[in-house]
């Protein structure tokens, strides 16, 4: 039986096979429908009546750059919350995957089935293609097919397939995987086409997204452990990619793109310091979910300060892990090549949230290095050293493919079921008051700062000819401790949140913990000021807000709105001296978990 399951792991059809299973399991992804961005992708494309598209197709992802009028502009209509950073920018170059976009959404609208029929074919190409590179290196050996299985099962890759937003992540997998195998047979085969299709494939997966930063990794790798030629060589071999990344790094910095103000992501050269705090933070939480436990996405439902005890967590599992691997590979130089391939490919994921989307090219490696340790020769080790790596092999088999296979299609089915879900409450919660150009939506709280964003973008894809609310304004997110709201006067509101504002992830999208607010700090839009008046023990944070409008509380022209349960609900302001206490926001109800 052994020997049959090899010939066939073996065989040169089996990367077909392997992404026809990673089609099968993915299938469930075609009735994801849109998940948050989609909604905001739908509304980019086909705004409603009396807004303008800002930008053009291809540029979809300059959410905002260093345009302080944009900003303001966004601030005004309450696109951006009231705490967002001056200094705010969130702008990626994918102009690729924003067009592949924009056929979609211009050609088909509302056709969520054939996007997700897109994203599920595009996986399938990724699996095969991650199997091709796998028998490039491997050989034709049981070792490459099995590790091009456990990449096509593999149960972190569902919100990357079941989110259409997310496509740019496959795109530029899919190319920086090519690119990889192109560059081997140059350089081991001294094959001359290889010499520019696989910078020009780089290219490409840049283009598609800057994911495909990756790519470099495991050419830096193969460098240091396949190519055999003299050093100078092998750097020569490197230079034309080399080219393709600074050209791509020169551009993106003058065209403006990158992330800064935010606490969400962190900009590497911008932020040399911070980065290096969340490559020790997030990248070993991003490691233990690639080859173990538990998912990164444990990590995005807690608060920020759990931040902390990430690496108290996931150290432990690595090093145990590490330990085994080092015990059944340590004189492998292919499975140092996976290895340090995808280490280093985990270091551009750590510039955001930890989140198993991020583990398309780390798992290229990984799967390789568990591959080449599920199939490798034992007899060298002692009996402590088999016992070791047995319970590893134990592990490994468990996670990654008893319990991967039917966790890829049940975590789209549940991916959907969050990201879909939330934002469907809250679009069906919203009164058709909200939708009138004379009215301000006032949400007093919300489980995080995107979902009123969303709902709003959502009724209006349902609706062709409904007209957004003049502004929103969202005045806090509070999913841990309590909110109080006071009115000391007949035009102001007064928060004050026990666990401090900024205390949750997506609020944090808008500002990073390094710039700190004062107290007496004033942020002006629209009919309304916000003061910070108090401020938590970090001193960054605030604790009490003053919200001033230019009229009465009770002015028709403001529509109030609370977070309950699942939904928004009309609020109705206490009265002139008076004050409400509202619990926190359950986080998990909120998301339908």
């Amino acid at each position: 039986m052994l020997d049959r399951a090899g010939r066939l792991l073996s065989s040169p059809r089996f990367p077909l096979l392997a992404a026809l299973v990673a089609l099968v399991l993915t299938l469930p992804a075609l009735t994801a429908g849109p998940m948050m961005d989609d909604h905001a992708n739908h509304h980019f494309f086909h705004p409603p009546a009396g807004e303008e598209a800002t930008r053009p197709d291809w540029d979809l992802f300059r959410f905002q750059d260093a345009d302080a009028a944009a900003l303001r502009d966004r601030m005004d209509r309450g696109m951006w919350p009231w705490w967002t950073s001056p200094t705010f920018r969130l702008a990626f170059l994918r102009p690729l995957a924003a067009l592949w976009h924009a056929l979609d959404y211009r050609s088909a609208p509302g056709a969520y089935v054939w996007m997700h029929a897109e994203s599920v074919l595009l996986y399938g190409l990724v699996a095969l293609v991650a199997g091709l590179v796998y028998r490039r290196f491997f050989g034709a050996v049981a070792a490459a097919g099995l590790a091009t299985l456990l990449f096509a099962v593999d149960d972190a890759h569902a919100m990357v397939v079941a989110w259409i937003a997310n496509r740019h992540a496959l795109l530029s997998a899919l190319f920086g995987f090519l690119a990889l195998a192109l560059h081997d047979r140059a350089r081991r085969d001294d094959w001359k086409p290889g010499v520019w299709l696989a910078p020009a494939g780089f290219a490409v997966s840049l283009l598609a997204g800057e994911g495909g930063t990756s790519t470099l990794a495991y050419l830096v790798a193969h460098a240091a452990f396949v190519d055999r030629a003299p050093l100078r060589a092998r750097l020569v071999g490197l230079a034309p990619c080399g080219v393709v990344a600074l050209a791509w790094a020169v551009t993106y910095r003058a065209l403006g793109y990158g992330v800064a103000g935010a606490g969400f992501y962190v900009d590497p050269t911008g932020e040399p310091l911070a980065f290096l705090h969340a490559l020790a933070t997030r990248g070993p939480a991003l490691l233990a979910a690639q080859l173990a436990v538990p998912p990164a996405e444990v990590w995005g439902g807690t608060l920020p300060s759990a931040q902390a005890w990430m690496p108290l967590v996931t150290l432990p599992i690595v090093a145990v892990v590490g330990l085994a691997l080092v015990l059944g590979l340590r004189h492998d130089r292919m499975a140092a090549f996976w290895a340090v391939g995808m280490l280093l490919s985990l270091v551009p994921a750590c510039a955001t949230w930890p989140a198993d989307r991020l583990l398309l090219f780390p798992g290229l490696g990984a799967f390789g290095l568990i591959a080449s340790f599920l199939t490798a020769s034992r007899a060298h080790l002692g009996r402590a050293g088999r016992g070791i790596v047995r319970g590893a092999v134990a592990v490994f088999v468990l996670l990654h493919l008893v319990i991967a296979v039917p966790f890829l299609p049940l975590r789209i089915v549940a991916t959907a079921k969050v990201m879909r879900g939330e934002i469907e409450r809250a679009a069906a919660s919203l009164p058709e008051d909200v939708f009138r150009p004379d009215r301000t939506v006032v949400v007093v709280n919300a489980p995080d700062t995107l979902v009123g964003h969303y709902a709003m973008a959502a009724r209006g894809a349902q609706k062709e000819q409904l007209r957004m609310p003049g502004a929103s304004r969202l005045l806090a997110v509070a999913v841990a401790g309590r909110l109080e709201v006071a009115r000391p006067d007949e035009r102001t509101l007064t928060l004050t949140l026990s666990e401090g504002l900024l205390h949750d992830w997506t609020s944090l999208l808008f500002r990073s913990p390094k710039r700190p607010f004062h107290v007496g700090e004033r942020v002006q839009v629209p009919g309304m000021v916000a003061e910070v008046t108090s401020l938590m023990e970090d001193q960054v944070r605030p604790r009490r807000v003053d919200f001033t409008f230019d009229r009465s509380l009770e002015d028709p022209s403001l529509v109030w709105l609370i977070w309950e349960g699942t939904q928004f609900v009309g609020f109705v302001p206490p009265a002139v001296g008076a004050s409400v206490t509202l619990p926190a926001i359950d986080y998990a109800q909120a998301i339908g978990m």
